[in-house]
Order: C-alpha cells, then structure tokens, then sequence
C-alpha cells in the first residue's frame, strides 16, 4: 500500500470577493497575506504538487487541512477542482485545518464539508450522518479522519478534536474487523509541543493529550498531521504504548529555508512495516524530487 500525505496547501482566489466579505477575521488574515505571507503558497506551486503527485504509483492521498487561506468559494472550488484532477471518494481523503472555517459564517454553514462531502462520505449517506470522524477502509490500513477545525477569534487558531468524535474514534478503532489492520488517524492540528511560548498559547490542540490517549490506547499506528509548515516527527508514549505523529510541512510553501521549502511525504506500508520517503520542491530546477 503506497500513500501520500500533503497539507496546508492554502490555495489562493480572490474571484468573486466583495468588501463585506472582510468585515471580519478575514481583515487580519487579508493583511497576513498582503504582508508576511505575500506569496508564500503561489498557485503554480500547487499545480506542481497535484502533476507530480500524478506521476507517483500512489493508491490514495491524504490531506490534512488548510486547503484554503481564508474559508473563500473562491479558494474551495479552486482547490476542489485541483484535488479531484487526482481522483474521487477512493483515492482521496481531506479533512479541514483552521484555515477551512477561518470565520464562524465559514463553520455553521459547513462550507468545507459543502465541498468535499462526496470524498469523505459515499453518495447515499444521510446529511444528517455526514460527521466526523470519517473511516474508510483500504486494503491493508484503515483511515480515520478527525476535525479539529473550529472557528475562533483573529489571531487565535487552537484546535479541538470533540468528544464525541473521540468517543466514536475508539469504537471505531476497537471493532473486530480492523484488528490487524494498520490504522492511521488524520488530525490538522500538531500533536507537539516544541514550538515557541505564542504558538503553543495560540495555535495549539487544546485536547492534544486526550486524542494520544485513545491513539495509543486503540493501537494507532501512525497519526499524520498539518498544521506546522515544517516537517516533524517524533514518537507519542502513554503507558508504555507508542504511536508514530509525522507532519509533512506545507505542500506549497515557497521557501529559501531548506527545512520549509514545499513538501510532501509517500507512505508505504508492508505487513505492518512503514517506510517514509519525501519529496521536496527544487526552487531551481522547478521541480519536486527525492529528499537525500
């Protein structure tokens, strides 16, 4: 089984846009890309990422949050009509980071879920059963795809996996039929805490050691993660069972840091054995290629 993992995309569009449409965190975040972010995630970049996704012999690809920059329809169709060039409900899995319910109009309407329910649920399923997590079955691994994405004040982006997703998330895990399997859980927000004091306060996983303890308590294999633009890894531990968290860093991020640059990772996975590689932009050549 060969999987990808990419994230915060943040897919820009401003069509369509109105005045109104910034009368709220949105200013803040229009300023952020006016400023530090201007041109951070350029969308030639993201067309790069989905071609050579394309040319990779994957089975499935997993995206873990901030497709879009400012919860814009502008930004959902365009990264929307990016992300099906590589498939549909089989080889796709997308779940929402902050940036997808940026404000509280984005959140109650469901904008994000209005986008890309049909790669998350099959076509029958009651809008009334359309939550989360999502759990798909693929072969040899199960995906368990959890939102941590909840609208908050300007400057804020903490994250909080409900507890009733926590809740079904166990039960989940725990059925017969996935013993055995090798189980990854999707998440947006990062799982560590080794980032400075303001980040830690502001963007963090506020519920960071419950989602741990259902994870290793479950038996989770590997837990994937956005959130952070540069890659991490490292190994979560609760009484004395472990769980591997990787974060892939941003798929689009155009960089001079060489631990920032876009990325992303391929997964594979034999008889319970994982093996990671990574594939990162050469700013030169232009081009995605194998990190060494």
């Amino acid at each position: 089984m060969h999987f990808a993992q990419i994230s915060d995309i943040h897919v820009p569009d401003f069509e369509g846009v109105r005045v109104r449409d910034f009368m709220n965190k949105r200013a803040t975040g229009l300023l952020n890309l006016l400023t530090g972010r201007r041109g951070a995630h350029p969308i030639e970049l993201a067309e790069r990422l989905i071609e050579d996704l394309a040319n990779q012999k994957l089975d499935h690809v997993m995206v873990t949050g901030d497709l879009t920059n400012l919860s814009l329809p502008g930004e959902f169709q365009r990264a929307s009509k990016l992300l099906r060039l590589l498939g549909g409900f089989d080889k796709l899995t997308v779940i929402p980071g902050n940036h997808d319910v940026y404000t509280k109009g984005a959140e109650l309407s469901g904008r994000f879920q209005g986008y890309f329910a049909d790669l998350l649920w099959p076509g029958d399923t009651p809008a009334e059963d359309r939550v989360f997590p999502v759990v798909k079955d693929l072969g040899p691994i199960s995906v368990f795809a959890l939102s941590s994405a909840i609208a908050t004040a300007p400057l804020i982006a903490w994250g909080e996996v409900s507890k009733e997703q926590l809740k079904v998330l166990e039960r989940e895990l725990a059925a017969p039929p996935r013993q055995g399997q090798f189980k990854v859980v999707l998440v947006h927000h990062n799982l560590h805490t080794v980032r400075s004091p303001w980040k830690q306060y502001s963007s963090r996983l506020r519920n960071a050691d419950a989602v741990t303890e259902v994870c290793t308590r479950q038996g989770v294999d590997l837990i994937l993660h956005g959130h952070t633009h540069g890659a991490h890894r490292f190994t979560a531990e609760r009484d004395g069972r472990t769980v591997t968290v990787i974060g892939c860093g941003s798929s689009t991020q155009m960089s001079q840091d060489p631990l920032k640059v876009a990325r992303y990772n391929i997964y594979s996975v034999s008889k319970k054995q994982l093996k990671v590689r990574t594939r990162v932009y050469d700013l030169v050549e232009r081009r995605f290629g194998w990190l060494v």
